[in-house]
């Protein structure tokens, strides 16, 4: 019978060299079970029992429109008057015995010839407000119904002779009277009067007539 003998001294060197790559193995697969380990908890996988936090709103914020530089903005009305205490209180009513207007031209241009078919008439007008009865006198002494005429609230040159009744005329004594006084006065509801006077004057004057005082 034969007998094979095994080397020994080389089986160490192998057996050394196996131990070695299966360390190294190990080793290996340790580092790939750690980077796979990291790479799965990077992953955005949440554990069971750790809490979700959910986003509060999912929308794009708006940002809000500007209004027009020109936009009007409507503003309440401000009541005037009346009780509410708002506004400006309505002017009180004058009821005042008073002329509003009153106008006379003081000079007249009678014919010093005496010959014109009617004399020259004096220019006077006048507007009167809370009078009950206005009277006019060819004098300077207040007009009333014994020494005037009753004429209107307003009136003029023609309304003066309108009061003297028909075919008579308001009018300058010319070639008689260098001047000639009128006045005009208006009475209220109280008693009160008021009086205009005017004098007015013929500027034809000592050209032709002469101072009888008829």
């Amino acid at each position: 019978m034969t007998t094979t003998h095994i080397p020994t001294g080389p089986n160490k060197l192998v057996i050394a060299l196996i131990a070695a790559g299966s360390a190294l193995l190990l080793v290996i697969v340790a580092i790939a079970f750690l980077v796979l380990g990291r790479s799965t908890a990077g992953s955005g996988t949440i554990a069971a029992d750790e809490p979700t936090t959910v986003p509060e709103s999912s929308q794009t914020p708006v940002a809000p429109v500007d209004e027009p530089a020109d936009a009007t903005i409507a503003q309440p009305a401000t009541q005037t008057g009346g009780n509410s205490g708002g506004g400006n209180a309505p002017a009180p009513v004058d009821n005042s015995l008073r002329f509003t207007s009153f106008n006379a031209n003081l000079q007249v241009a009678c014919d010093s010839t005496g010959q014109a078919e009617f004399k020259a008439q004096p220019q006077i007008s006048w507007t009167a407000v809370n009078a009950t009865a206005v009277y006019w006198t060819p004098s300077s002494s207040d007009a009333t119904g014994d020494n005037g005429y009753q004429v209107g609230a307003s009136g003029n040159q023609n309304t003066m002779s309108d009061s003297k009744g028909p075919g008579e005329r308001y009018e300058f004594p010319c070639n008689h009277r260098q001047t000639f006084d009128t006045t005009i006065t208006i009475y209220g509801a109280n008693g009160q009067k008021v009086s205009k006077h005017v004098t007015f004057t013929d500027v034809n004057w000592n050209t032709g007539g002469d101072d009888d005082q008829d």
